[in-house]
Parts: C-alpha cells; sequence; structure tokens
C-alpha cells in the first residue's frame, strides 16, 4: 500500500456504489511513491507545498545525510572527504585545496593541476562576489535572492562567455563595503570580457563605477517612473530635478 508492488501485478477486486464487482489485475504505484512522483512532476509551487505536508526530511542512516556512497566519501582531500569539503565556508575551502595542493610531490601537482586549477578558479569567482561565507552544502532555497543573484554571476564569469546581456537586480544587497567593492570589481571584470550590465540599484559605488547612469524617479513608486536624467555621475550631479543629483553634489 505505501510503496507499491513495482513490476509486480496484484489481482484485486473492485467494488462500485451499485455493488457491482470488478476484478483487475495490474501493478500497484502505492500511496508513498505516487505522493513522491507527484512532488517532482508538478511545476506549481503551490501544489509542491501542498503535498510537503505528507513529506518529513531523514537522515538517511547509511551516509548520514551526505547524499555519497562509500566509495566516494573515501576519497580524501587534507583528510577531509567530500562531504566534509562542503561543509567549509568557501574561503576556507579555498585555503584547504591550496594546502592540499603544497604538500603534493612534483608529479602529483603536474597530472592533478588542470583541475585543482579549475576548482580553486571556480571558488575564486564565488568569494570575488562576497560569498565566501557561503558553505556548498547549503540547500538552494535557502539562499537569499542576492545570493541566489551573485552565485548566477560568478556562474556566468566561469564560463567566459562575451557579447552577453545580464539585468541584475540590485545585487550588492546584504553585502559588507569591502565585499560590495569585491562585487563591483567582478562586474567590471565581466564587462572586459566583452558584456554589457543593466544594474538596478540604488548603492552609491555602483553608480560611481557605472558608465552611464539611467536615473528614474523624481520619487518611489506611483511618483517615480520617469527618466529623470541620463549620463554620467557629473551629469546626474548637475540635474535639478534628480533628488540623486542632489545627494551626489552635496546639496542634500
Amino acid at each position: 500500500m505505501l510503496y507499491g508492488s513495482g513490476d509486480e501485478e496484484i489481482e484485486y477486486v473492485l467494488v462500485s456504489s451499485s455493488n457491482n464487482k470488478y476484478r483487475k489485475k495490474q501493478s500497484i504505484e502505492g500511496i508513498l511513491t505516487k505522493i513522491e512522483r507527484l512532488y517532482f512532476e508538478t511545476s506549481s509551487d503551490m501544489r509542491r507545498d501542498y503535498l510537503k505536508k505528507y513529506m518529513s526530511s531523514v537522515a538517511c542512516h547509511v551516509c548520514k545525510g551526505a547524499r555519497l556512497n562509500q566509495n566516494a566519501l573515501s576519497v580524501k582531500i587534507d583528510d577531509k572527504n567530500i562531504y566534509q569539503m562542503t561543509q567549509l565556508s568557501i574561503s576556507d575551502m579555498i585555503t584547504t585545496f591550496e594546502r592540499f595542493i603544497e604538500k603534493l610531490d612534483e608529479y602529483s601537482k603536474t597530472v592533478s593541476n588542470v583541475i585543482t586549477t579549475e576548482i580553486i578558479d571556480r571558488l575564486t569567482f564565488l568569494n570575488d562576489v562576497g560569498l565566501d561565507y557561503l558553505t556548498l552544502d547549503r540547500s538552494a532555497e535557502t539562499l537569499s535572492g542576492g545570493e541566489a543573484q551573485r552565485i548566477r554571476l560568478a556562474t556566468q564569469i566561469g564560463s567566459n562567455l562575451s557579447g552577453v546581456l545580464y539585468v541584475l537586480d540590485e545585487p550588492s544587497i546584504g553585502l559588507h563595503q569591502k565585499d560590495n567593492l569585491r562585487l563591483i570589481n567582478t562586474m567590471r571584470k565581466m564587462v572586459d570580457l566583452g558584456n554589457t550590465l543593466i544594474v538596478v540599484e540604488h548603492d552609491e559605488d555602483t553608480m560611481y563605477a557605472a558608465d552611464h547612469i539611467v536615473d528614474i524617479g523624481p520619487e518611489a513608486g506611483e511618483y517615480g517612473g520617469k527618466v529623470v536624467a541620463q549620463g554620467s555621475l557629473e551629469d546626474i550631479a548637475k540635474e535639478k530635478e534628480s533628488i540623486t543629483g542632489k545627494y551626489i553634489s552635496g546639496e542634500w
């Protein structure tokens, strides 16, 4: 009843409301397997939330939540298996890999160079967009909008694409000032690769780093929506109707 019969066909009798009996023989899906199938098949968040009421998250008694088999867990880097590595922060993982590489002999360094360089580069991309505190075992649904956006940004940097238009919505949300500057440098790298970035921001440092600014206002919500000024930072500062310009010029 719970897990179904798999490929085995089960014979059973259906009784209708008029007391008619029908004999059938077929494989049974099972209650739990049906709920699981419906959960993964649906594209509706509402339906998925409904089905979640019948689910609970329990760590596997074999892998203890690592989600890897024993063969995978037997591989160690600096005495840590893959699962333990994913529990480290991005910055700590970079340090661990660098320490691990230093211990290798010259032959091992040569053999592993391609993969270790790729790993450190990708971790560095995440580090450079202010995600040095994240751990790779974090569930995607626990990420904030800004974090998810910066992860996608780091992925794009690693792909080395050019000629692409990116639209970013307040990527600096939640960032410390020093991390914000690293994010700006990363966005500049993407531009240097031949891409175009449209960034919706309220951050002053981002405005100073922009090649072209479009100031939409004059105020927020229903009192805005008008292009008040555009151009360089100096152009915005000269515009009397621009609240942003008054702030930049020191009038406010």
